[in-house]
């Protein structure tokens, strides 16, 4: 049986459509302007140019997954228009969302229209943190409803969690909280500093490479979630460092991890531009004036990427065919696209290349019942597990690639129970606890026991997700004691036991610890991190080979969910002193340099190095835009010239703020000091 795919030899394998600038939120870390978030652009793609880009897309590859996103995709009045148009070609369309509009019917008529799912976005197990990250009280409970509506009506979903420095500690309970919601993956994306969010500190690399890390152990253990890394190429280098034989660690393809921009997936603007990805903001055509597989085989930004010729660290090391890096993070910073990529710590060791997963060169063939199992795998995944087949066959030195060898790497994959499929019902819990205590309730012969009033009004004010999950531990606790109801009494002391689970003993101290830790947490911020931070705690208290966790192990686990970088008390002040249009900014900025040159404390000293690189690299900069004295006017010049700057509001309002703050000062040059002022002057002087 012929099953070869119908896609291009470049493989495009993901679209990103930004359908709209438009926008029912305001989320701070945006990669694109707010000029038009409330009134769109007319100057929009129309429904017949969307429609045709779909037609465009279909004659070569419909192993192409579409996603229509923004802006917000649903404030378009033709978005299950456009849908429908797309799967009647054969395409798997998604559509990206923050969630809010996600209503009973809003999902329904997208089901109805074909749509394959939704990509949902959720920053935060904490109501208030995900409001003010997407810029509106409110968001967190219709995202929360949005979810619910999807699970009633049976539309697919995933997560997506745009990790930073602030929520980088919910990362385990977020992967609980995505099991628990019932989704199909967990998509985990890292930052780069464009648009709103060049107004936000990135998460820093030494916390970078330990969400990673969390996220390569935690797929190798899931078998009903799979969890990725997106817009973070480490995380192949990562899963090889674990394990070389992972297959996680070499899979080519949108599962694979690694940097797909211009490779295997690129972006549409809202006017039509094509660009390698988001965070590359030069268009390399528009489909307006040329076809859009013209562009995409003939780009040279497209060309450079597919065949890298990398600098720095990142081209010396041995990773650099499996991970590469990010390309957009040094654009970001003012170097070249081919630089080195600043957030990995990674050092080449100057061992030979490691390489990617190769092409088989024989051919197999496949039998008619493989053949048709590998057709019921969704397009878009097709070639990665054709290839992953192959290659497991042929290692078995053998010539035929049957129905039993499916079997036997989906049963790798995801346990016996196969891969999770639109009719199985997800685990109504987020952790372990929930998930077993949810099953024996499922198992057992006794009918459902009564609640009483006050007991019932506390699970209908838990999330709606948890309430199943709850209720089976609840009724299954009360059982267990002979209790013919479950009553108040019962959930409030459920609530302040331990939670179950604990494999050492800890002093009073370390739980005191970690009970200060989390008094301020919301509630659903404390059902999944707490038992996280225990398992990091015992995981410590293991390593010292002891049968008690101490204060210090808890401190560790806490540390090592938070980060952060120690301060002379100096130099601390000095931040403190700073106005507070900037102080948040200094602080992370200095981390981030000390973490890079491997600091474990910030002394003044260091804060006065690190602020004079800044400027002095600032002066470089003025000195490529022509000028030749100090002067505010570098600002509108950079605005014509940095895309990042064009159209922001934000990166004006802290403009600014800045220019009057300097303003106001009787001598504003105390504010850097006279040697430095006169070296940046002098740097301008000489400029030719």
């Amino acid at each position: 049986m012929d099953v070869s795919r119908t896609a291009d030899a470049n493989g495009l394998f993901l679209l990103a459509i930004n359908l709209t600038k438009r926008c029912n939120l305001a989320c701070a870390h945006c990669y694109m302007d707010a000029e038009t978030m409330r009134h769109g652009d007319k100057n929009e793609l129309t429904t017949e140019e969307v429609c045709g880009l779909l037609d465009e897309i279909a004659t070569r590859s419909t192993e192409t997954m579409v996603v229509l996103t923004g802006g917000e995709p649903m404030m378009r009045g033709d978005l299950e228009e456009l849908v429908a148009h797309g799967t009647g070609r054969g395409l798997a369309i998604v559509v990206g969302t923050n969630g809010v509009a996600l209503t009973d019917r809003r999902v329904q008529s997208l089901k109805a229209a074909g749509a394959m799912g939704a990509g949902i976005s959720v920053d935060s197990l904490d109501p208030e943190k995900h409001d003010a990250f997407r810029g509106l009280s409110g968001a967190w409970e219709k995202t929360m409803q949005g979810i619910e509506a999807c699970k009633r009506h049976g539309l697919p979903f995933q997560i997506h969690f745009s990790v930073t420095e602030s929520n980088a500690d919910e990362v385990p309970g977020m992967i609980d909280f995505a099991r628990a919601s019932g989704a199909r993956v967990l998509n985990v994306f890292f930052l780069v500093c464009t648009g709103r969010g060049e107004s936000m500190s990135d998460i820093s690399p030494i916390t970078y490479e330990r969400v990673l890390n969390q996220l390569v152990a935690a797929q190798e253990q899931s078998r009903d979630l799979l969890i990725r890394a997106r817009c973070a190429p480490h995380y192949k280098r990562i899963a090889y460092q674990r394990n070389p034989q992972s297959t996680l660690t070499r899979a080519a393809g949108y599962e694979g991890g690694g940097c797909l921009a211009g490779i295997h997936y690129c972006r549409i603007t809202p006017e039509g531009g094509v660009t390698a990805c988001p965070y590359i903001p030069d268009e390399e055509g528009n489909i307006r004036d040329k076809k859009f597989w013209d562009i995409w085989n003939q780009s040279p930004t497209f060309q450079a990427l597919r065949n890298p010729k990398l600098q720095g660290k990142c081209g010396s090391c041995e990773f650099r065919k499996l991970c590469g890096g990010c390309r957009a993070r040094p654009l970001a910073l003012g170097d070249s696209l081919m630089d080195t990529d600043p957030w990995c710590v990674y050092v080449p060791e100057g061992a030979a290349v490691i390489e990617p997963l190769a092409e088989q060169t024989e051919t197999l063939s496949w039998s008619e019942e493989a053949g048709k199992r590998l057709s019921r795998v969704p397009s878009f995944l097709r070639k990665m597990v054709k290839k992953r087949a192959e290659s497991y066959v042929h290692d078995l030195g053998l010539h035929v690639v049957t129905e039993e060898h499916l079997a036997t790497l989906s049963a790798k994959r995801f346990g016996n129970g196969g891969p999770p499929r639109p009719d199985m019902k997800s685990g109504a819990a987020g952790d372990a606890n929930l998930q077993a205590a949810s099953s024996a309730a499922g198992q057992a012969s006794a009918a459902t026991l009564p609640w009483s009033e006050q007991a019932r009004e506390r699970l209908a004010a838990m999330p709606a997700f948890l309430q199943e999950g709850i209720r089976a531990i609840a009724e299954d606790v009360a059982r267990s004691e002979g209790r013919l109801e479950v009553n108040i009494k019962l959930l409030d002391r459920l609530e302040s036991e331990q939670p179950p689970g604990r494999s050492f003993s800890w002093t009073d101290e370390s739980d005191q610890l970690l009970t200060v830790f989390l008094a301020e947490k919301a509630p659903q911020v404390r059902m999944f991190v707490e038992p996280a931070l225990e398992g990091a705690a015992e995981s410590f208290t293991q390593k010292r080979r002891a049968a008690t966790v101490e204060r210090a192990d808890v401190e560790a686990a806490i540390a090592q969910l938070t980060g952060g970088v120690e301060w002379d008390a100096d130099a601390l002040a000095r931040v403190l002193s700073a106005p507070d249009f900037n102080r948040a900014g200094i602080k992370k900025a200095a981390e981030f340099n000390a973490r890079k040159e491997g600091l474990a404390r910030i002394t003044s000293s260091d804060l006065t190095r690190f602020r004079n690189n800044a400027m002095m690299r600032a002066v470089q900069r003025m000195k490529g835009f022509g000028m030749q004295e100090l002067s505010f006017d570098a600002y509108e010049i950079a605005r014509d010239r940095v895309p990042r700057l064009k159209g922001n509001p934000e990166a004006d309002k802290r403009f600014d703020t800045i220019k009057n703050f300097v303003a106001a000062r009787e001598n504003p040059g105390d504010l850097l000091g006279q040697d430095l002022l006169e070296k940046m002057k002098a740097q301008l002087k000489a400029n030719k």
